[in-house]
């Protein structure tokens, strides 16, 4: 088995046992608990490693969200920047999200890593209510970002010893 259908295959494996110890601890009384913007997957769209890339957050809510701001740190594993050079990032459709729907919020991840892994990005939102004296409120979650650094490849991909 190659390097990276093992690790695909370990990403795979860590979402799915991911996604049961979720479904383990979501009871009854956290469905009815009002929780505002949320991610829909903490998992983000694998990308290569060394490379820049665009990936996208997918959000709802249960609740109105307006002025929303996002801001995601990658540690010193992966540099994030925004549309526009902005220091931030909003939904493609604007600053607001109401109930029962869903938008993206675009960042550009360059991760550096010298092998195949997940990396934890932990994502902070900014936000009102959208009500007339709204006070801003804050939804900070964690991410993983799969990064895959294909190492050789096929023959004939100018490694050495092949022509």
């Amino acid at each position: 088995m190659s390097t990276v259908k093992r690790m695909i295959a370990a990403v795979a494996l860590a979402g799915a046992a991911g996604s049961v110890a979720a479904l383990a601890a979501a009871g009854p009384a956290s469905a009815a608990m009002p929780r505002g913007p949320q991610p829909v997957s903490n998992r983000l769209t694998a990308v290569k490693a060394n490379t820049a890339s665009w990936v996208n957050i997918y959000w709802r809510t249960d609740r109105p969200v307006c002025d929303a701001k996002v801001a995601v740190d990658g540690g010193r594993q992966v540099k994030v920047s925004y549309p526009g050079l902005r220091r931030t990032t909003t939904f493609t459709s604007g600053d607001n999200l109401r109930p029962g729907r869903t938008a993206a919020t675009p960042i550009r991840v360059s991760p550096v890593a010298r092998r195949s892994g997940v990396v934890v990005l932990r994502a902070s939102m900014s936000y009102t209510d959208c009500g007339r004296h709204a006070r801003t409120q804050w939804t900070r979650v964690d991410l993983a970002l799969p990064v895959i650094r294909q190492i050789g490849g096929f023959p004939g991909n100018h490694r050495p010893g092949h022509h």
